[in-house]
């Protein structure tokens, strides 16, 4: 038995249509709406939050009653998580709806990730019937694109709950899968001094970028510091004219580590840089604004990469497996301690612009690749 493609790409046209941009709240419902329809007609369990401070939708789809389940370690043998926002605003739809034309398949998150979104109900489908003893779960989020700052805890927190997992985020364009990846961090700092006249009272100011030049300094000596630790100021914003002594500062900090300890070299830096400013009458800060956890290559990770790798070899179908250095939702879970593997959905490119597409053809195989895999998985 294979996936439905005729189902499965008129559901996709009709949820790809669906704006849904990280700050569109509206459409971020309308596309919980649409999927918590599919799970329901699926006869699956749904648990619905509204994450604060926006209300966005987060959705919990479960092919046993929650309650059954209760006080059970790790009742979920299988878990697909996938985000349900977008990076495009409202209005983009209307531009570029839902196409395939030569091969490829477009509109907005078309490939990131409605399309694993999707495929992930049509495993669980399949596979239910095959094991009906077997809990199968789906978590959607809505802020993944903005680095899951309002789900990131609650996706730790129900990840701890699952045996395997799988990330149905877009495949590589040559089919590749992510096995592991760097945490990601960012860090907001702000400096506070006193605006003045800086022709004719500058020393009654306080620069606030004079004493920013120094934590920009220090980021970069603490860039590969560590193996694999890497600090990049990427937005700074400041001062108000040319002739006047600034009184605020601020820049955002690009963290990538592989290790969590590695938090606390750069925070150390940063508490003592806030500690002795070096402008008089200045004075610093900074706060975490989030915080994404590695997602490690654990024991029971290599046994997900080593079923695949032997169920692909007998497809004859081609693909490697990346360490990355970009962060997704897969961290978060890796972080709550489920393995991972990630980059799961339809293989594709372009994504967060307008040139996003993945390959119809690819469809089937990834489907059929992880349907199969996940049956050895739950076999052992």
């Amino acid at each position: 038995m294979s996936i439905d493609t005729r189902k499965y790409f008129k559901e996709l046209e009709a949820f790809v249509n669906i704006d849904s941009g990280s700050y569109d709240v509206d459409g971020l419902n309308r596309a919980a709406d649409y999927m918590e329809a599919l799970y329901k007609e699926e006869g699956l369990f749904v648990t619905r939050r509204a994450l604060e401070p926006r209300g966005i939708p987060h959705l919990v789809a479960t092919t046993h009653d929650p309650a059954e389940l209760e006080g059970k370690k790790k009742p979920w043998d299988i878990m697909f998580i996938g985000h349900i926002d977008t990076v495009f605003p409202e209005g983009t739809v209307a531009e570029r709806p839902f196409a395939v034309k030569d091969g490829k398949v477009t509109g907005p998150g078309a490939a990131d990730m409605k399309a694993g979104d999707l495929m992930a109900l049509y495993l669980i489908k399949e596979l239910r019937r095959e094991f009906p003893d077997k809990c199968f779960a789906i978590v959607n989020n809505s802020d993944e694109e903005l680095g899951s700052p309002d789900s990131g805890e609650l996706l730790i927190e129900l990840s701890k709950n699952a045996k395997y997992s799988f990330d149905m985020e877009p495949g590589r364009v040559n089919g590749n899968f992510v096995k592991e990846r760097k945490g990601a961090v960012e860090y907001w700092i702000e400096t506070h001094g006193k605006a003045a006249h800086a022709g004719n009272a500058p020393e009654k100011g306080a620069h606030a970028i004079f004493e920013m030049a120094r934590w920009i300094k220090r980021c970069e000596q603490l860039n590969n510091s560590d193996p694999g630790l890497t600090v990049s100021p990427g937005l700074i914003t400041g001062g108000t004219a040319s002739n006047t002594i600034p009184d605020y500062c601020q820049i955002k900090v690009d963290v990538r580590i592989v290790d969590p300890a590695q938090k606390k070299i750069v925070e150390d830096a940063f508490d003592e840089l806030a500690a002795f400013p070096s402008v008089k009458g200045v004075t610093a800060t900074y706060i975490k604004y989030s915080d994404m956890p590695p997602m490690r290559f654990t024991a029971e990770t290599k046994k997900m990469v080593d079923v695949l790798s032997e169920v692909a070899a007998e497809m004859d179908y081609k693909f490697d497996f990346e360490s990355v250095g970009g962060a997704s939702d897969a961290s978060f879970v890796s972080g709550g301690g489920a393995p991972v593997l990630d980059a799961c959905g339809p293989h594709g490119e372009g994504f967060h612009s307008e040139n996003e597409y993945f390959f119809y053809d690819t469809v089937v195989p990834r489907y059929e690749l992880l349907a199969e895999c996940i049956r050895r998985l739950l076999a052992e």
